[in-house]
């Protein structure tokens, strides 16, 4: 395996987005191993309808900041797996709603279990408050780099 110990000068040169990304794709491999059908795009995806009940394909687009073609791709399979379900907005039938299965929920349930296990690893030698601190700090940077982007 490659040597990622950084010194602390390559540390602070290195960019934030970086780290976030080999955090990312440690969690992708994460998940592989764990749920064998299930990439970190579906979590993020099933993640976002079960805190967005009765949520629309274009407002899961706008809140992922992904294209609606590439919605639908994603939520075609989810479905064919039995993990939503579509259906037509009873006051706009041209508008599809979202929603878990009772299978996409016990997916979900096991699914934060899990990322919560792996995180507790990650925060095991921090205080809950540094833990804390830390998950307030990434949703801040989150929310920054979206308005960087969407201001211009």
């Amino acid at each position: 395996m490659a040597d990622l110990d950084f010194d602390e000068e390559r540390i602070l040169i290195t960019p934030s987005i970086l780290f976030i990304d080999y955090i990312n794709m440690q969690h992708n491999d994460y998940l592989k191993k764990n749920f064998k059908n299930l990439t970190h795009r579906d979590f993020t995806y099933l993640a976002n309808i079960f805190y967005h009940q009765n949520i629309s394909q274009r407002e899961l687009a706008e809140l992922l900041y992904v294209s609606e073609s590439n919605v639908t791709q994603i939520i075609k399979r989810l479905e064919k797996n039995g993990l939503i379900e579509r259906h037509p907005d009873e006051k706009n039938k041209s508008r599809k709603i979202i929603n878990l299965t009772d299978e996409g929920k016990l997916v979900i349930f096991s699914l934060m279990k899990t990322v919560f296990e792996w995180e507790g690893e990650f925060f095991k030698d921090y205080s809950p408050e540094e833990a804390e601190l830390f998950k307030k700090m990434l949703y801040e940077y989150y929310k920054k780099a979206i308005d960087y982007v969407h201001s211009e």
